[in-house]
């Protein structure tokens, strides 16, 4: 299966967004002691780069070499070029590489994950997120460019789990794969595994004017004022506690719940676990129609499960709801 459906669709939403003016990657041809070709592809993305990586493979196959393999280390950047580039790499039926101190995020992950074998070393980090506007913020666009982008990384064969963290991370933070998690999408771990687990690491930490923090905990979700702004968790930190909790009592895999209400054209996405005293609780996101996200809660459900009380994750807020006979939900009170 090719890409090139899902890149027209991106190329078409990013016509006047996501626009990088940073400086471009670096991008070289090299070749190993096997005699066939290896790229290096270093730095920030940004339009241009996918002619530029063209260009290296023309280079080397003019030379009579076969490019074998390509080594990443890039925060991302502009995601139309990224999703080229992860073209040409699955066409060319290309190796992909991290190295120990190597990072691949963000729009670098879609390249990652297009080559025929996958290696990364243990220490490299490689993130997923959602897609962002020219200035970094969240808009129509870049939510569709986010739903085209979760395509594109389930043609490329990435797991259910690893999309579903993309697509509910915002922009500003960033998930960290861990090396279970990369051996899940068919990547080969090199080296030796730290004897301490890697730092968990944001693009940027939660804005010092979020009045509250949510963090999972042993009666299900709290809302806490932190002491100090960089203490607050991230709802990426909250993610990613929430799944690997999920994961572990659903059989590897955590448990995500969708549905949409055409009357509020609206979509609601679940990620389901049961806390530490036995109750259930979940993260919730709302989408409008484009996926640009409108609110972020945490939930707790009571023993008979049929009211819950959910905490916004951007505002503090919170309220309870109840179900009636029929299932439907409604808010009774605000906490």
């Amino acid at each position: 299966m090719v890409i090139s459906q899902a890149r027209a669709s991106v190329a078409f939403i990013l016509l006047a967004a996501v626009l990088n003016q940073a400086e471009a990657a670096e991008i070289k041809v090299g070749v190993g002691r096997s005699g066939q070709a290896t790229i290096w592809v270093t730095g920030e993305i940004v339009p241009g780069d996918a002619d530029k990586f063209s260009q290296s493979v023309r280079q080397a196959n003019d030379s009579g070499k076969f490019v074998a393999n390509v080594r990443l280390d890039s925060p991302g950047g502009n995601l139309l070029e990224g999703v080229k580039i992860a073209d040409a790499i699955r066409f060319g039926k290309t190796s992909t590489n991290v190295g120990r101190t190597a990072v691949c995020a963000s729009a670098c992950f879609l390249m990652f994950a297009a080559g025929s074998t996958k290696n990364a070393s243990y220490g490299a980090q490689i993130g997923v997120h959602g897609a962002s506007g020219e200035n970094g913020e969240e808009t129509v666009v870049s939510g569709a460019a986010t739903v085209s982008m979760a395509k594109i990384a389930k043609e490329l064969g990435v797991p259910s789990a690893i999309i579903g963290r993309m697509v509910v991370t915002s922009p500003q933070d960033m998930v960290w794969l861990s090396p279970q998690e990369l051996q899940s999408m068919g990547v080969t771990m090199m080296g030796r595994p730290a004897q301490s687990g890697p730092p968990v690491a944001n693009l940027q930490q939660t804005p010092p004017n979020a009045p509250m923090s949510l963090s999972p905990s042993g009666s299900g979700v709290t809302a806490s004022r932190s002491s100090k702004p960089d203490a607050a968790p991230t709802w990426a930190e909250i993610v990613n506690k929430a799944m690997d909790r999920s994961a572990s009592q659903n059989n590897g895999k955590p448990l995500f719940h969708r549905s949409c209400q055409p009357e509020l054209k609206v979509c609601n996405i679940g990620l389901s676990y049961v806390d530490n005293q036995g109750k259930v609780a979940f993260l919730k996101t709302v989408e409008d129609m484009n996926g640009k996200v409108m609110v972020r809660e945490a939930c707790t459900l009571n023993d008979f499960k049929d009211v819950r009380i959910c905490v916004d994750w951007d505002t503090g807020a919170s309220h309870r709801d109840m179900k009636d006979s029929s299932g439907t939900w409604s808010k009774v009170a605000d906490q």
